[in-house]
Order: C-alpha cells, then structure tokens, then sequence
C-alpha cells in the first residue's frame, strides 16, 4: 500500500502505524488481520475462498483483507448542525458505525448513529439516500432532510451494495453472502415496498459486492466467484430478474470495489487493489471488452466506493486505507483535489444535489 499524502490530511501517527502493521503489499496476504476493536471483527480472507472457515458471529465486509481499521475519531455522534441540508457528500464509516455529512467546504454538518456496519450508499436525484446496514440485514432511506424515512428488510442477507432507479423506483441491493454462509445475491424492491420483490443469485458467484443501474434498469455488479477470482455481470428485469448473468472485461480488475453508471451509459468499475477506476462501453456479446478509460485513483490506499460528482468531472471515493474520503479529476485521475478526513473506515460515499465539484 501507499500512504503518500500531499495535501497533509489530518492522518495520525499512530493510524499509519495500525495500518502498516496490517499491510503486507496487497489482498492476496496469508498473514491474519488482526481483530477490530469491537464486535463487528471483519474476516481475513484469502483468494481462495474456504467457506467451511468463515466466521459466521460477524457481517461481511467489503474490504481487502489487508486493510486495518484505525482508531476511532470524535465526531461527536448523532448531531445535526443548522446547515446540514446543505450536504455535499456522504459517507458510511463502519468504523464508527455512523454516517456522516460533509459540506462542501469540508466541515461536518451531520452525523447519524445507530447503524450496524454502515457500507454502500447511493443518493436520489430528490436529495434523499439509502444505506446499506450490513449488521442489522436492512437498507434504510434517509430523505434529504436527515429523517429516517423507510426501513427495507432483507432478511438472511448481509447487504452490502445499493442502487436507485430513478426511472422506476426499484432499489436494487447487493448481498455480499447469506448469513448462514451462502452465496451472495443481489435483491430487488419495488417502488414504495419494504421486502425483496425478487432475489436472484448464481452458482458461479461467491460473493456479491457492489451494483448500479443503467438509465434502462439493468443492475451492473462486481463480486467474487467461488474460488475468489474477480467477476462482474448484469441484471436485468427488476422485479421480473430470472438471475444474474456473468460478463467478461478484457483486463483484469484485481478486487472489485464500487460500481457507476455514467449519464451517457457507460459502466464504471472501481478496482480496490488496482487503485483505478475502470470504465467500459456497454455489454456487447456477453463482454465489456476494453476499457475506453481508465482513472488512477494516485495516492490511494483502499477506495473501497466512490461516487461521481452532479457533472461527472469529478468522483469521491470512500478510502479506507487512509480513512478518508477524497476527490478525484474523471476521467483524468491524478492524486486527489480535496479530501474529507476525520473518519475511521469509509466504506461507501454518495453525492447529493448540492454538491458543487
């Protein structure tokens, strides 16, 4: 991992030490993680999956087995500041369990509590946002005001991925695994309804990462397969999916991170380990093909999600190897504009409509 850091974000000591001590230079380390400092303990797990050994006392995560959890920020939990409905990004700290609201000058304007292994976000054009609560098997809606709106079941599921349609409401969700150990899957939920009207996996799929929708309801998603090799794929049919079907890239993306759609359609993958965003045309024959761009997130040290900005000359990644959020130039990568910090393990991060790049 890398730990260059030229904007001097607020990084202690003894965080570069606690992750260093975790590091051993990439996600196919044997060397065991050390446990977390709370009872959410995340899994080491190596390429090769052994689903006989996982740990079924906690939820899954979607880092690399490498990274280390810092230590715990003050943020003084479960305020809301009188400016908050003039957040710019938002982000899941799975470290703190909380979700927290930046300015776009970068100051805290909000943090939400109660949430149980916070991970994937995804923001609605209408300023409200959904979180996937790995913990505690549910999506839950947040409208822009920070009131707590909706809360979708997804019973037996550790979610840990979630997109909106804004053409048809559907929220598509991705499981990670089953919590009885099972393979991932992604769950779909109908406009206004709290319970999966479909739920589809495949057998050629270990683990279920992260998704988002095309502008014609497909769900594009990353994951693993059972043997801990990278894959992606597609969904398509909402509430009417008969199941996922797996796609190729002609590069190889080494973890699978955070996954957009662009407004002229084109998929956009984010490699945890690669430390890029990859971004490919649509499907044609089953393959993404070649990317026709591709953004190094320099600097980085785990971007583990990101989301692009309201002109998409920009993205935020969720970095949680540097416990921080950080904007990016799109296409052209580059180390970051701007960083949010303050934070213990981003996981996921979402934009809203006052966002200004």
């Amino acid at each position: 991992m890398r730990y260059i850091n030229p904007l001097g974000y607020a990084v202690s000591g003894s965080a570069i030490l606690a992750l260093l001590a975790g590091c051993s230079g990439g996600g196919s380390s044997s060397s065991p993680m050390p446990a977390a400092p709370n009872a959410l303990m995340h899994q080491s797990v190596s390429r090769s999956i052994d689903a006989s050994s996982r740990r079924n006392a906690a939820p899954e995560s979607v880092l690399r087995p490498d990274v280390v959890r810092v230590s715990k920020p003050d943020l003084s939990p479960g305020f809301i500041t009188p400016d908050a409905f003039k957040a710019a990004v938002i982000v899941s700290d799975a470290g703190t369990n909380d979700v927290v609201a930046f300015s776009a000058a970068g100051k805290v304007v909000a943090t939400l509590t109660g949430f149980s292994e916070p991970q994937g976000l995804a923001s609605t054009k209408a300023g409200s946002f959904y979180i996937a609560n790995t913990g505690d098997s549910n999506i839950i809606l947040y409208t822009d005001a920070f009131k707590k709106s909706a809360t979708l079941k997804d019973p037996n599921q550790y979610p840990v991925g979630v997109s909106y349609d804004e053409t048809t409401g559907t929220v598509g969700v991705t499981n990670i695994i089953s919590t009885a150990d099972g393979p991932g899957s992604v769950s779909f939920y109908a406009k206004g309804k709290t319970t999966p009207c479909k739920t589809v996996s495949n057998s050629n799929w270990g683990r279920v990462y992260f998704a988002a929708f095309n502008a014609k309801g497909t769900l594009f998603i990353d994951g693993e397969d059972p043997n801990g090799d990278v894959i992606v794929g597609e969904v398509t049919g909402g509430c009417n999916a008969k199941g996922i079907i797996t796609l190729t890239t002609s590069n190889a993306i080494e973890f699978p991170g955070g996954v957009q759609v662009t407004k002229a359609g084109d998929i956009a993958i984010d490699d945890q380990e690669g430390y890029a965003v990859y971004t490919y045309k649509p499907p044609v024959k089953g393959s993404l093909g070649t990317p026709v761009t591709t953004t190094p997130l320099s600097d980085a040290s785990d971007p583990v999600s990101y989301a692009f900005t309201s002109t998409e000359k920009d993205l935020w990644t969720a970095d949680a190897g540097l416990a921080a959020a950080e904007e990016y130039a799109y296409t052209a990568g580059g180390s970051p504009v701007k960083g949010d910090t303050g934070l213990s393990e981003p996981i996921g991060v979402a934009t809203t409509p006052v966002e200004v790049p």
